[in-house]
């Protein structure tokens, strides 16, 4: 457990490589899958702020074969997605705190682990509403995607100001 909490270099370059390579292959595979068989590359995981009218509305356009697609790409391709930003985010978090001892600081290894388990949320209570359509199950749906997306700029605003923070330092010490 503590291996996932140590910085690494080489853990660092594979992860932004993973992180790349995920981008340029696995969403086109995972857009085309779901396209395939619901004739669009509309889905929740891509939309900020969606409510449950919108969720309806996707619901409706997937269908029955569309919702087994959406369930099938979101527990096979975006799971290793999910995976694949946890690693590259927790590992990038992990290098620009290396140095610093702000114990406050130290909150946000958090972020990415949020972010991946709101996701993980969002995406089996997105498919449980698109196979029974309660309300309650979409609701909660719209809520972790919520979670997912302000955990992910949270992530995003911590790793732009501990990288301005490691370059003042590096730029300080010179």
């Amino acid at each position: 457990m503590k291996a996932l909490f140590k910085y690494s270099k080489i853990k660092l370059i594979i992860s932004f490589a993973l992180f790349i390579l995920a981008i340029i292959v696995l969403f086109p595979l995972m857009l085309k899958s779901l396209k395939a068989i619901t004739e669009t590359a509309i889905t929740p995981d891509r939309s900020f702020g969606y409510d449950l009218s919108v969720l309806s509305e996707i619901k409706q356009l997937y269908g029955s074969e569309g919702a087994k697609t959406y369930f099938f790409t979101r527990f096979s391709y975006d799971i290793i997605w999910m995976l694949i930003y946890l690693f590259f985010f927790n590992n990038l978090v992990l290098f620009l705190l290396d140095g610093l001892t702000v114990k406050w600081l130290m909150m946000t290894k958090a972020l990415p682990f949020i972010a991946f388990a709101s996701d993980l949320f969002e995406n089996s209570l997105c498919s449980l509403y698109f196979f029974n359509g309660q309300k309650v199950v979409g609701q909660l749906a719209v809520v972790a995607s919520q979670m997912k997306w302000y955990s992910l700029l949270l992530t995003f605003i911590a790793v732009t100001l501990l990288a301005v923070s490691k370059i003042y330092q590096k730029i300080k010490s010179f």
